[in-house]
Formats: structure tokens, sequence, C-alpha cells
């Protein structure tokens, strides 16, 4: 196996041996892990639930995910984390999904459980295209040139740019309230679109500068 940890889990663990081989074929297919949801990738594999669960609590305490807290919205299941969460009730006295654009609040959200890759889990340079991904809510970004007279949604551009899209909504808020130029309402949008669109140049200084911030090293 690639996972160490799963191949001496395995050992450990008859029972769920199969179950950490195939998560070791699926983490190594994904390459990397955000926002694992136990229970859809139990159905992408085919694997008992509560062996899933137990599989990935093992793995979380060998250091290979970390478990994460995430608030769900309830209409659309899309999930931002708890932390990111909280700042933005402390700063704005409101949060809005970042999908379906209805604010959430206790009774329209649901706090779930995922993992993530964590600290021991391996680099890997070539992890394979195509597939593995049916376990998560993200995708990796494609290796396009934007088009710098269009106008994009602040999801686009934190794929493009590959920077945290939440982080990334909340600074072009900002940018909003003191620019006139530079966005436009989504006026042709359905529910699950975003309520802005940005043209590149107005607002590449605050993706660069987020994305730079985001790579600075921890003090």
């Amino acid at each position: 196996m690639f996972f160490t940890e799963c191949a001496r889990l395995a050992e450990q663990h008859p029972d769920l041996a199969s179950v950490f081989t195939r998560l070791d074929s699926q983490f190594r297919a994904m390459g990397t892990a955000e926002a694992i949801r136990s229970e859809d990738l139990a159905s992408l594999l085919n694997i008992d639930p509560n062996q899933m669960r137990s599989a990935l609590d093992m793995l979380t305490r060998e250091g290979v995910l970390l478990c994460v807290e995430m608030i769900e919205c309830r209409h659309c299941q899309m999930a931002v984390s708890r932390s990111v969460y909280q700042e933005a009730l402390d700063e704005d006295d409101e949060y809005r999904c970042t999908s379906c654009d209805r604010p959430l609040a206790d009774r329209t959200i649901q706090i779930i459980t995922t993992y993530r890759s964590g600290e021991n889990w391996p680099e890997m340079s070539n992890p394979s295209e195509g597939s593995g991904n049916a376990g998560l809510r993200e995708a990796s970004p494609p290796n396009v040139v934007p088009d710098e007279e269009a106008f994009y949604p602040h999801r686009r551009l934190a794929e493009l740019f590959n920077v945290d899209k939440e982080a990334l909504r909340k600074r072009l808020e900002r940018y909003r309230k003191d620019n006139l130029n530079g966005w436009k309402p989504n006026s042709d949008r359905n529910p699950r679109e975003p309520k802005y669109l940005y043209q590149l140049p107005a607002v590449k200084a605050i993706v660069e500068g987020l994305k730079a911030s985001s790579q600075r090293p921890a003090k």
C-alpha cells in the first residue's frame, strides 16, 4: 500500500483490511483531501458507513487525516468551516451561503464532521487526474489563462488563483463598499450562483494579496 498507516491498520484490524485497502487506493488517486464526508465516501466505495467512520477515525488518530467541524447549508448542502462561519458572524452579523446565497442561521444550518488531509498525509507530486473526487466538495482548478476583460464570480477567481473562496468573498465585499467600478450584480444568475461578478484587473491585487498571505509561513 502507498499509505503505510493504511497497511499497518489493515494488519492490526483484519475485519477492516478491505476498507483500508480501498481507502489507500482512493486517497492515492485523490492526491490531497478537502472536506471528505464519511457518508459520501462510504457510498462511493460501497463500504458500510459504520466501518467507514471507524476507519477514518483511526486514520485521524494516526495523523493521516484531520477531523474538521463544518457548517452545512440545509438547502444546498454547501459546507464551510465552523471557524470561518463564526468569524463572518462576528464581523458582519451575518453569513450567506456561498452557493445559494441564503443567510445561514441556527435554523438553516446543520453541523457536520468532515475529514481533510493531516500532517502525515504523504506528499504526492503527480496524483491521478479525473478520479477520486466524488467524496469531496471541492475540485482542482483547471490550468487556464483568465480573460482579463471578462467578469467572474468570486468562486471562479478563487479556483483560478488557488485561494480560499470564503476569505476572498469577504475581501471583495469590502472592495464593493469602497469602489463603484470593477464589479457588477450578477443579474442573470440562478439561485445557486453568487450575487456579484468581478473584473480581474480591478481586483487582481486583492486576489494576489490573499494568495501571498496564505503562503506566508506562520510565526
